[in-house]
């Protein structure tokens, strides 16, 4: 029986155990935190998957044609970032590995409804529903390694996407049923990545995977260029295991060195929502063997607008969080020149703006603030906040005036007073004629308050007290750089040689089969499929 080592338990590296286990492979899955489920566990869990056989199950109309359209389109402002025998790997890869998960008993996919692409209808190929997989689990089913399974602090673990929906969002918090949501906790029940990573680690515990946790790759081991294994140190001290790798380290978020190469986003400024763990491991192991680390523009990276918390929520906490109330009315960004910049309810053109570079080559809009008034705090809080509740210390400023606000956050003040009643005036009307705010169907779906008339992502800044924040770009476990790889998931050298016996999947890998283009679902997409790929390559199976 060949030796399978997998590196790293996110959701590629799950895929990966899984499906090498299938095959026939002994497979050992090595990760270097406590936890198990990687920035799969902290996130959403809308896995982008067009043509997928569950859409197809209720009748919803998709192919692979169109969804290759949408990706190129999605990448237009630099097409040559973009790999076409990737993208198409991806794709279909994707759709079977989604259906063969499901036939396997490994998970049960749920479409998550009415949840339209990023860009749909302005671009070809878009679809109004039916590409968002999700899924739900019964963390009860497993046991005692329940303590081993990351849980998001991110995300309100315990409901489903069609309940967050039609209590009105994300953070429309005062229609939630929050009694429904504790008594499903209390059961353990799982859902956003929380649920994706619960099942899949199940399915791999199920399958006999020898699920090693704090145990850190330290090297590849070769011979006559080829690796042959790794050497590890845990808490046995130093081990080696042999046989094919699969590494699915996830992206580069928190190394510095890495950070700063990749996205230039200044340390005051940045932060990550995923696990401390996600430290761009296959860059340092891949390069003394040639592995070539390719970088997207900084703004092509999906980061989001959020904070950090003073003191930590739980143990291992960062304190970073996702500001999701940024998309809800009554707020908007500014500059330190109290300017609105961008559409600020939909993160893609938050990010555009704030690293947009000015005439000295430094992103012109940092840093970069929210700015709201009472009518948000009551009706919606922030993070675990309730509405109307009493801010974290140190985290938020008010004040009588949006004049006097500017001036206590380093804001002109006077102008944000003008931005402020520019803005008000156009929102009664449920209007952003400047930037065009909330004009995203689906930041309008998932990012605003569907109770909120006459639009979910608008409304006035007008109410005394006003509050302010300065935020941060905080990165979500989705790499601006990379290892490149081929379509078989294998790592590249300079000269365009594969290395053999490794392989990459998720962000460990360049993103060359979306290049620039991003839609939310594509990054667990991306590490389900070469996940899938790379542990049947490695086990001989055909594909």
């Amino acid at each position: 029986m060949a030796n399978l080592i997998v590196v790293g338990a996110g959701m590629g590296g799950l895929v990966a155990a899984i499906a090498g286990a299938e095959a026939g492979m002994r497979v050992t899955l090595l990760e270097k935190g406590p936890k198990v489920g990687g920035a799969c566990a902290y996130s959403g869990g809308q896995v982008w998957v067009p043509a997928n056989h569950v859409a197809a199950r209720e009748g919803l109309e998709d192919n692979q044609g169109a969804a290759f359209d949408y990706v190129q389109a999605a990448a237009h402002r630099d097409t040559a970032s973009l790999v076409p025998e990737m993208a198409r790997r991806w794709l279909g890869a994707a759709a079977e590995a989604a259906e063969w998960l499901e036939s396997q008993g490994a998970i049960t996919w749920d479409i998550i409804p009415d949840y339209p692409d990023y860009y749909y209808p302005s671009l070809p190929g878009g679809r109004p529903t039916g590409r968002y997989l999700t899924a739900r689990f019964d963390g009860r089913r497993l046991g005692a390694d329940l303590e081993r399974l990351h849980v998001s602090p991110h995300f309100p673990v315990g409901i489903s996407y069609p309940e967050m929906f039609a209590w009105g969002g994300m953070s429309s918090k005062t229609e939630w049923d929050w009694s429904l949501l504790e008594a499903r906790r209390a059961e353990h029940a799982l859902s956003f990545g929380t649920g994706i990573a619960g099942s899949l680690f199940k399915a791999a515990l199920d399958r006999g995977v020898a699920v090693l946790t704090q145990t850190r790759v330290v090297e590849l081991l070769t011979e006559e260029g080829r690796v042959t294994g790794v050497r590890c140190e845990g808490p046995l001290g130093e081990m080696i295991f042999d046989g094919s790798v699969i590494l699915a380290t996830g992206s580069h978020d928190w190394s510095e060195e890495y950070a700063a190469r990749f996205t230039g986003i200044p340390p005051a400024d940045g932060g990550s929502v995923t696990p401390p763990t996600v430290e761009g491991d296959a860059i340092t192991l891949l390069a003394p063997l040639g592995g070539v680390a390719q970088a997207l523009p900084p703004w092509a990276a999906p980061v989001l607008p959020g904070y950090k918390l003073a003191e930590p929520a739980f143990p291992g906490d960062t304190g970073y969080r996702a500001c999701w109330e940024h998309g809800l009315p009554h707020c908007f960004f500014v500059n330190v020149r109290g300017e609105r910049f961008c559409d600020d309810a939909f993160h893609p053109p938050i990010v555009r703006g704030v690293l947009q570079p000015g005439a000295d080559g430094k992103p012109a809009n940092l840093p970069f603030f929210m700015i709201w008034d009472e009518q948000h705090h009551r009706k919606y809080g922030l993070g675990r906040v309730m509405p109307g509740g009493e801010y974290p210390a140190g985290l938020v400023t008010s004040a009588a005036s949006l004049e006097e606000l500017g001036s206590k956050l380093g804001i002109d003040g006077a102008a944000l007073a003008r931005t402020g009643a520019r803005f008000s005036e156009h929102a009664r009307r449920g209007e952003d004629p400047e930037h065009q705010r909330g004009n995203n169907l689906s930041g309008q779906r998932f990012r605003g308050d569907r109770n909120h008339k006459p639009h979910p992502n608008i409304g006035t800044v007008d109410e005394a007290p006003f509050f302010g924040m300065r935020m941060r770009l905080l990165n979500t476990g989705i790499a601006a750089g990379g290892v490149q790889a081929d379509a078989d998931a294998r790592p590249m050298r300079a000269d365009g040689s594969v290395i053999e016996g490794v392989y990459l999947a998720g962000e460990a890998s360049s993103r060359a089969a979306a290049g620039v283009g991003y839609n939310s679902g594509y990054s667990l997409s991306r590490a389900m499929a070469f996940g899938y790929v790379a542990a049947r390559h490695a086990a001989g199976v055909t594909q």
